[in-house]
This record gives structure tokens, C-alpha cells and sequence, in this order.
């Protein structure tokens, strides 16, 4: 196997694709961070609780995207999932599959509050990286072997590994875009009540604005995470690839600047200082250009 170089995290709020970014650079894998939010379709996800809890980015199944991994030239392996409480002989076999997995040359990531790419080990314990670094200590410097003691009150703790693949897609944009417009169609498929996604998402955060009761912390969080995922496919359709002959040059530049554009009104939402009227209104026009990108792509795909 291809042993990767150093591992770097990119500071990216969707930390999921902060991993995958670190490992394709780690691999020398030539793919830009918005072919990797583009290909993945995560580009084009939306969840969001009911009380804008910060949990919306991580509680869906973000799976689907990463089935996807494989056409940016990687792929993502789990390897196993225990609670911070589970025994301590259950955290050490888990901990040694994921040491053999780095052993053997594989990037490996771990998921807790965050998705966190795993630089190394020595005798007690794995070495984390921090993407936004160690002041505020936002995510954890390491995790120590058999007492998993820097997550004891956090949600259960997911490894995964990353290896170069060859299964690559011929046609992986229709592949991300087949995935998003299915989501945005179907929402239950990618999430569970309460949540909702993609059209439910919009309609829970409307919801959530008008309430007297709002998490700005939450309401934060979202718009940082999902504003950025609309930047990355902005930054994708401005320089879209000859090799999609269904994608134009004229429509990749309206999707885009309207991207952009939604990308725009989430980080105005994010703003803790703006009246909350006016942040609805920010949504309520970023969900209706969202869902006519959907629709554009959608048409595109099947004219």
C-alpha cells in the first residue's frame, strides 16, 4: 500500500471532507478540495433538527457520500464503533485494528464530535489533528489508549481508514448529481425524524427562526457548515469539466454564482448580530435558489 506523507487537516467546518482533503493531499491524489465536496455530492446536503441542534452536519447518513470517495481516487473503510463507556478489552481490540491499518500505511480518521484525521500513535495513544487548531481546544489533541478519556462525554467513537483506489466512476459528476437530486427528492432516505433534509431541512430552520426560543449556537454551526458546502460547488461550476457533455459552459456559470449566492445568505445567517427576521428571510431565499440548482441539475441531467 501507499504510505501517505505527513497528514494535514484543512480547517474546514464540514470536517468530514477536511479529512478526506488531508488524506487525497497526504496520498499526492490529484484532486482539488471542490471536486472532493463536488464528487461526494456533500456539496449538496442540508440537515437540520427541528431546534437547529449543532448535530445536524453529523446525524444523517453521510454514508452515501462517501461510497462516493472512490471516483476522487480513495477509499473510505470502517473500522469499527464503541461507545467512550465500552470495556476496556472491547477499545483495545478496536484500537489495535486501527494501529495495524496505520501500520500498514493507511490514512486513518476518527469521528467524535468532530471528524478527525489520526497523525500518528505513540505508547499511549493515538495523536489527533486539530483543524482549527489548539486554542480554544475545540477537538481533542489525542485520544488515549484503553480510557478513551478525552471523549467520555461525547457520542460514541467511529475509525475509519483511507486507501487509494482505482474504482473510479467514467462519469462521476452524474453520479454526485444523481445522488443529490434522489436526496433532495426523497429526504427520508438520508435522514430520520426529526431531522430533516434537503426541502425539510429549509422548512425546519423557518421554523426554528420563528420560534422564541432559538439556539444560536446550533443556528450558527449550520449555517457555517452549509454555507461552505455551497461555496466548494460554486468554486466546482466555475470551472466545470470538458467531460460532461450534458454541462454546458453557460449553465455551469448560472449554477455557479447562484450557489454563491446561497453560500452567501447561510454565512448572513450565521451572523449572531443580525435580527432573526432578517435571517429568515435569508433562508427562505436560499432554500428557493437551492431548490432551483437542484432543479437546474436535475434538467440538465435528463433533457
Amino acid at each position: 500500500m501507499q504510505r501517505p506523507g505527513a497528514l494535514t487537516q484543512p480547517p474546514y467546518d464540514t470536517s468530514l471532507l477536511g479529512t478526506v482533503v488531508g488524506a487525497l493531499h497526504g496520498y499526492g491524489i490529484d484532486a482539488t478540495p471542490a471536486e472532493a465536496f463536488v464528487l461526494s455530492g456533500h456539496a449538496f446536503a442540508l440537515n437540520i433538527h427541528p431546534d437547529l441542534c449543532p448535530s445536524g452536519p453529523y446525524c444523517w447518513d453521510f454514508h452515501r457520500c462517501t461510497g462516493l470517495f472512490v471516483n476522487l481516487g480513495i477509499e473510505m473503510r470502517q473500522l469499527g464503533v464503541l461507545p467512550p463507556q465500552a470495556d476496556r478489552a472491547d477499545k483495545q481490540r478496536l484500537e489495535e485494528r486501527v494501529r495495524s491499518e496505520l501500520d500498514q500505511g493507511a490514512a486513518c480518521a476518527l469521528l467524535n464530535l468532530d471528524h478527525q484525521l489520526i497523525a500518528g500513535s505513540d505508547d499511549d495513544g493515538f495523536v489527533l489533528a486539530q483543524p482549527w487548531g489548539p486554542e480554544p481546544p475545540s477537538t481533542p489533541a489525542r485520544l488515549t489508549f484503553g480510557t478513551w478519556a478525552e471523549c467520555q462525554t461525547g457520542p460514541p467513537v467511529a475509525f475509519a481508514s483511507f486507501v487509494p483506489s482505482r474504482a473510479a466512476s467514467a462519469a462521476p459528476l452524474e453520479e454526485a448529481v444523481d445522488l443529490a437530486v434522489e436526496a433532495w427528492r426523497n429526504p427520508a432516505t438520508v435522514t430520520e425524524a426529526p431531522y430533516g433534509f434537503g426541502p425539510d431541512a429549509y422548512d425546519r430552520w423557518l421554523a426554528a427562526l420563528e420560534g422564541d426560543a432559538l439556539d444560536e449556537h446550533g443556528n450558527w454551526w449550520n449555517a457555517s457548515v452549509w454555507s461552505e458546502c455551497r461555496g466548494f460547488a460554486s468554486r466546482y461550476f466555475a470551472a466545470p469539466p470538458t467531460s460532461s457533455a450534458w454541462l454546458d459552459g453557460a449553465s455551469a456559470q448560472v449554477l455557479s454564482e447562484q450557489y454563491e449566492q446561497v453560500a452567501t445568505r447561510l454565512r448572513a445567517v450565521s451572523d449572531r448580530t443580525r435580527p432573526t427576521a432578517d435571517r429568515r428571510a435569508l433562508v427562505a431565499e436560499a432554500r428557493e435558489l437551492d431548490t432551483d440548482c437542484i432543479e437546474r441539475l436535475d434538467r440538465l441531467r435528463t433533457d
